[in-house]
């Protein structure tokens, strides 16, 4: 009877490429006409967006911009504070080889330095060093032998894939929207000079069919009142959302990584029910980069062999990702910080951001240890009649242990921090204490090698080959071997090895150990 071989089609994440590169962004910042001269910039910031990538044979374009906020003060007797708002395209691409259309890319940005300079009352320059970080995968389909009929199970040898897989990979966009009202006691809107969104406090749910998400987006807001007792005032607002992502191979139990980001905000003043400045429309485009997976437990056969039969076997080597261990926890980082000697004393702060990046990782024993820096900003009022307000920027270290049972050095930790909360408080007019709430998402992935069976081709040996073999043979065991390499290698089966040895545990095998071999012939 012919032996059919069984095959089964089984899909398999593959990453192609992982690769970074820098660009460098320079150019001019005008003050709009409307706007008054420049005195003193007291603060400008940048931020990266990446609103599309195009792919294509070995290479990647990535399309978006750099959009730029400038604080400063007005050159007049009175000081007033200004803002003005400017952007610079982003067109550029990065080589990675192998890398096709079809295939899931992920392209992030992050701002490594930014630096600027007044050149005149009306214009400022600068130059931008940006990080682009791109990620490329593949889900590779295989069809390979998993059985193979009439051949007893004792000589057929099969092994057991764990496997990370992705399930979706998709990016979509949700729309918050809300009226936010200026508290009691603060003067009405002249004039907004800075609103900035942030996205904290998530939770990611997989669930049949969806992925539900819920968090809290962030609104900072400064503006110039119409009292002439106000320079500026800050107002924070929390806006709890929830919503979901269809996704269609999701399922209960699954897993899914998020990526939140502020692409778009739009902020309008309108007045309130007795027609004072006090209300602000707002609207906040954020993207989600979302990642579901599940873990698969892949039988696979690994090896076969039939008595008096030669196998050709055909394997084909592959990598896969086994998902060790993901955590999610949140460490407090406080810092009492001293403003250097150039800096006017402290009256009153209004606000304080931060940016939390990663310098090092690292994987030691069951624990990644993380290392890095926030970069705070923090804005107040001075004592100075020249500048009034004032900008101070400085970088607090941290390093955090994480428990992730099970990771080794030879693995990879994929990590991402954020930064769910700020806090302050001013101590004197030469110290305040800053708090920052961070949050870390870690996994430990291990890349794992497999050889997978395609095709085995099945004939019978030659008489004279099978006549040529030893009837008796007395093999002693070696380092590495196993019950079912010796019977492989000498034309017989497990089952007859250990039957005729007297041996009752097939697991116990041992170098030295002397075995009692006899040819096997089917039928006899």
């Amino acid at each position: 009877m012919a032996n059919e071989l069984i095959r089964e089609k089984i899909v398999l994440d593959q990453r192609i490429g992982r690769e970074t590169t820098q660009v460098l962004i320079e150019g001019d910042l005008i003050v709009p006409d409307i706007k008054p001269d420049m005195a003193v910039i007291l603060q400008a910031d940048a931020k990266v967006h990446i609103d599309r990538s195009d792919v294509s044979s070995d290479r990647v374009n990535f399309i978006g911009r750099m959009e730029f906020q400038v604080l400063y003060l007005a050159r007049s007797a009175e000081r007033p504070v200004h803002s003005m708002n400017s952007s610079a395209a982003i067109d550029d691409f990065i080589n990675m080889e192998g890398v096709a259309k079809e295939m899931w890319v992920d392209v992030e940005a992050d701002l490594a330095n930014f630096e600027y300079k007044m050149v005149n009352d009306r214009k400022i320059s600068y130059r931008a060093v940006v990080d682009i970080t791109v990620c490329a995968e593949n889900s590779e389909p295989h069809e390979i032998i998993v059985d193979v009929s009439d051949v007893p199970r004792s000589q057929l040898q099969h092994s057991t894939l764990d496997v990370n897989r992705s399930v979706e990979n998709k990016s979509d966009r949700m729309i918050i929207k809300d009226e936010l009202t200026i508290p009691a006691g603060k003067p009405n809107i002249r004039e907004v000079l800075e609103c900035n969104a942030s996205v904290a406090n998530t939770d990611v749910r997989v669930q049949n069919g969806r992925v539900a998400i819920t968090g809290d987006l962030c609104i900072t807001t400064l503006y110039r009142g119409d009292s002439d007792l106000s320079l500026i005032e800050f107002v924070e607002n929390e806006i709890p959302f929830n919503g979901s992502i269809d996704v269609s191979g999701a399922k209960d139990g699954m897993t899914a990584d998020a990526m939140l980001s502020v692409q778009d905000q739009y902020v309008q003043v309108r007045p309130d029910a007795d027609g004072e400045d006090r209300v602000l429309d707002v609207e906040v485009s954020v993207v989600v980069t979302l990642k579901v997976t599940c873990q698969d437990n892949i039988e696979i056969l690994e090896d076969a062999h039939l008595i008096n039969k030669r196998m050709s076997i055909t394997k084909n080597p592959i990598r896969y990702p086994r998902l060790v261990c993901r955590n999610r926890n949140q460490s407090p980082i406080k810092e009492v910080v001293q403003i250097d000697g150039p800096c006017p004393d402290i009256m009153q702060i209004f606000k304080v951001k931060g940016k939390a990046s990663v310098d090092d990782i690292k994987i030691v024993d069951d624990k990644v240890v993380v290392e890095g820096v926030i970069v705070s900003d923090v804005l107040y009022l001075a004592e100075s009649d020249d500048t009034p307000l004032y900008s101070y920027r400085g970088a607090i270290p941290y390093r955090q242990v994480i428990e992730t049972k099970n990771a080794t050095k030879d693995m990879e930790a994929l990590l991402n921090v954020s930064i769910d909360h700020v806090g302050f408080n001013m101590l004197s007019g030469r110290e305040m204490e800053l708090r920052y709430l961070l949050t870390f998402n870690t996994q430990v992935l291990e890349h794992k090698t497999a050889s997978l069976i395609t095709d085995i081709g099945i004939e019978d040996m030659e008489r004279t080959e099978i006549d040529g073999m030893a009837s008796m043979t007395v093999y002693v065991i070696q380092s590495g071997d196993t019950f079912w390499k010796v019977a492989k290698r000498y034309n017989t089966s497990v089952d007859e090895i250990l039957a005729i040895n007297d041996i009752e545990d097939p697991d116990r095998v041992y170098p030295g150990q002397k075995l009692l071999i006899l040819k096997k012939i089917v039928g006899e």
